[in-house]
């Protein structure tokens, strides 16, 4: 969302994705307008009007990241098609993106929610991340924080590898502790010893 140009999008985040249907509404439209409503109808004129406002008068195609999408409630996936239907479903001026735990996956594949699943011109599953991945992705999280050599040995990568099979969350996890107990012995290089202790608070 950060490498976005605000002069031709408009990033809007939702965290808070166990809300009422019209909660769901009120957020977007807060987002969008600013102005908060009570009727579910106000809501939704409003929702369009803001989005072909954005795109044809400011020029700014509306970008909606709702996060733990897996977390939503039936009626707000049955919402959202309603949502995107701009000009009798013949165009589509705002972008939704829809992040979850896996099993979001499944529910947007049941029947119920074929007009949802139809709508996503692409789908996209993190897999879990293999030895040489979880290597990388330790450097380049530790790169992001500003340290710039590896301070972790290679045995534990290995054990942080093992324990978390590479799900990167729990990777993230998994090391933050590990430096923080070796922080408190004041050792400089993080080693198997600090992951298994630490891996069994997990």
């Amino acid at each position: 969302m950060e490498g976005l140009n605000t002069n031709l999008y408009l990033p809007i985040y939702i965290p808070l994705s166990t809300v009422s249907a019209l909660g769901f509404y009120r957020q977007l439209n807060l987002n969008l307008t600013g102005e908060f409503l009570y009727r579910k109808v106000d809501l939704f004129n409003s929702i369009q009007k803001a989005v072909k406002d954005y795109v044809t008068n400011r020029k700014r195609v509306p970008v909606i990241v709702i996060d733990e999408a897996h977390l939503l409630k039936p009626e707000n996936l049955y919402e959202i098609p309603i949502i995107l239907n701009f000009d009798i479903d013949s165009t589509d001026p705002v972008l939704f993106i829809m992040l979850g735990q896996p099993h979001l996956r499944d529910r947007i594949s049941r029947p119920v929610h074929i007009a949802l699943n139809q709508r996503f011109c692409l789908k996209y599953h993190l897999c879990f991340l293999g030895k040489e991945e979880t290597t990388s992705y330790i450097e380049h999280r530790l790169k992001v924080c500003g340290c710039p050599q590896n301070i972790f040995s290679g045995a534990a990568i290995e054990a942080i590898y093992q324990s978390t099979t590479g799900i990167p969350r729990s990777i993230d996890n998994l090391a933050l502790k590990a430096i923080t107990l070796a922080a408190l012995k004041k050792k400089e290089t993080i080693t198997e010893e600090e992951v298994f202790t630490c891996s069994k608070e997990l």
